[in-house]
């Protein structure tokens, strides 16, 4: 008797044990997904300073050139930090993309589902 609730208590254990770390899991998903949108919003506002100033330019009739570098530099490098941010959320998921299409897929994966590529 003892021995099946011990065997009970370590089911109910393991159980509450696997849905704590999925909530953990989504709570850190979430919270990469707001840093990427947060990012992507940053670059949305590098090109829209980018553009006001080029258009400026362009209506001075002066030379639009590499002067913009440094802001085209910028978002090279906060793209890079997107896809860092990502590759955490695909780890965290157990999952990967596809080396074809970049669809996301599980990590075991043979084939693509969406492309059906061997993997």
């Amino acid at each position: 008797m003892r021995n099946k609730f011990f065997k009970i208590s370590k089911g109910i254990e393991n159980t509450f044990e696997t849905a704590v770390q999925k909530s953990e899991d989504f709570i850190e998903i979430s919270k990469l997904n707001m840093k990427i949108s947060s990012l992507e919003d940053t670059i949305e506002e590098i090109y829209i300073d980018i553009g006001k100033k080029i258009f400026k330019r362009f209506k001075s009739n002066k030379e639009v050139d590499k002067m913009y570098v440094d802001k085209c530099k910028e978002i090279i490098e906060i793209e890079k930090e997107i896809e860092s941010i990502r590759k955490k959320v695909l780890k965290i998921k157990n999952r990967r993309l596809c080396k074809v299409c970049e669809e996301e897929l599980d990590k075991d994966a043979d084939f693509c589902p969406n492309c059906g590529s061997k993997q």
